[in-house]
């Protein structure tokens, strides 16, 4: 008995380790990176195009969430409670647009681009079903991340795709998400990302 109560509490803390790095306003931060030192024709235009996403993709949402936690206006950082979601999620689909609008205005690459436009496009929609269902935005953020690395850089980055399973259990065994949840926020990503590339026309 003690053994399994054990193996129960070294998996709780795995699930919650796992669950604050998986936090997709962290997960944006090497997204990102990756994709503008790729896309970008120099280092120099590379981090332009990464800090413009990440300030309204990861650092502007993150200090929202934090004074609202601060301010007992939100439980926690996660934002667990769905009926606390709308507002932080409202205010970061705004920063992405203006995101959006710094990265068109700086002619920064498509890919970059239609990355972004995934993203306010899956943060959109998660708007819209967390009214009624929490879908599971730690999902939304792995699995698009898992995407777009396969679409950027061929089917050999599929090797990523455990990383999702991985994030999916973390979230179920802390109880924050259904497995119906999870895998919602998996197939509105992969569908959002692959969808939006097509319509930017990118072959890659």
């Amino acid at each position: 008995m003690e053994k399994a109560s054990e193996n129960r509490t070294l998996q709780q803390q795995l699930a919650r380790v796992v669950s604050e790095i998986s936090n997709p306003l962290f997960v944006a931060l090497p997204t990102f990176l990756v994709i503008a030192l790729v896309t970008a024709p120099d280092v120099a235009h590379a981090f332009l195009w990464w800090i413009i996403p990440i300030l309204g993709i990861s650092v502007a949402p993150f200090l929202f969430i934090w004074q609202g936690v601060r301010k007992g206006k939100l439980t926690d950082h996660h934002v667990s409670q769905r009926e606390q979601r709308f507002v932080p999620l409202f205010f970061g689909l705004t920063c992405m647009l203006l995101s959006f609008a710094g990265l068109y205005a700086l002619h920064a690459s498509p890919i970059l681009i239609a990355t972004v436009v995934a993203v306010i496009v899956a943060c959109g929609i998660s708007l819209i079903v967390t009214r009624y269902w929490k879908i599971s935005l730690h999902l939304v953020g792995m699995a698009g991340a898992v995407t777009v690395f396969v679409l950027l850089f061929g089917p050999r980055w599929l090797v990523l795709s455990p990383l999702v399973l991985l994030v999916g259990w973390a979230r179920w065994q802390v109880r924050a998400h259904t497995v119906l949840q999870a895998i919602a926020g998996t197939c509105l990503a992969i569908f959002v990302t692959i969808a939006t590339f097509h319509l930017f026309g990118i072959q890659l």
